[in-house]
């Protein structure tokens, strides 16, 4: 039976830069290891959180697997307060597309250290 926690791969060119980006975010980090040669970091929301994002190198992944590294999965985040995380976001200098309003929710993307795109909705 499957269990309520998700994890999330993601490939980053530079593990520790990426966790950073997701903890300047206000995201936690998990855990950070060193397996195999490569760096595996783990963030979450919070330490509470049972959805994660595993950010894998993507060289080493690359070339233990090269089939492994699809494009990185798109990812829609939701939040309670668009216009202050968008005003927060804003103020950490991360590369942000407008906001708009689609039906009552409202949308903007962001791109993180590697230029991947991510989504966050709500009211």
């Amino acid at each position: 039976m499957f269990n309520e926690q998700i994890k999330v791969i993601l490939y980053a060119n530079d593990v520790r830069k990426a966790s950073i980006f997701w903890q300047s975010l206000g995201f936690a980090e998990i855990s950070f290891e060193e397996l195999d040669g490569s760096q595996v970091a783990e963030v979450a929301m919070s330490e509470n959180s049972t959805t994660y994002l595993v950010i894998y190198d993507r060289a080493f992944i690359e070339k233990n697997d090269d089939e492994v590294t699809e494009p990185s999965p798109a990812l829609i985040f939701g939040s309670d307060d668009m216009m202050g995380l968008y005003k927060e976001l804003q103020t950490k200098n991360v590369q942000l597309g407008d906001l708009a309003q689609i039906g009552e929710e409202l949308v903007f993307n962001f791109v993180d250290a590697d230029g991947n795109y991510f989504v966050v909705s709500g009211k």
